[in-house]
């Protein structure tokens, strides 16, 4: 009898919602589970109740930028051990603050996303206590 392990659950947020229908369609015939929002302001409340396993942030939305999503996910005990990959079309802003685990270029190919995803997921979860002395 095969045992069945929990599928990874990745939450997507890209304001371009043919982005994230993309990005979703090429992980879910890599196996992960995969939920997309083209919305910021939805990702909270929504990650309380997902599950996600890592998620993957777009860095120049509307309302809410990625770096601000992150720094309110850090800040949350809830949340502050999810992995992030954070994605843009222009270069990372310089910040003291280490808010993402990963910052891939876009457009990346999709082998290098997939790459980073099986990293990220194998890495031990963040310590939230160890962030926040570091700050």
């Amino acid at each position: 009898m095969a045992i069945e392990l929990p599928a990874v659950r990745i939450l997507i947020v890209d304001d371009d919602r043919a982005i994230c229908d993309y990005m979703q369609t090429l992980l879910e015939r890599d196996g992960y589970q995969v939920k997309a929002l083209s919305d910021p302001t939805q990702v909270e409340s929504e990650i309380r109740t997902g599950g996600y396993h890592l998620l993957i942030l777009d860095l120049m939305m509307p309302h809410l930028d990625g770096v601000g999503l992150c720094r309110r996910l850090r800040d949350d005990a809830t949340t502050a051990g999810i992995p992030v990959v954070m994605m843009s079309a222009a270069s990372p802003p310089d910040s003291p603050e280490h808010l993402w685990d990963a910052f891939l270029l876009k457009p990346t190919p999709i082998a290098r996303l997939l790459k980073m995803i099986r990293t990220l997921l194998e890495k031990p979860r963040r310590d939230p206590e160890r962030l926040h002395a570091l700050e």
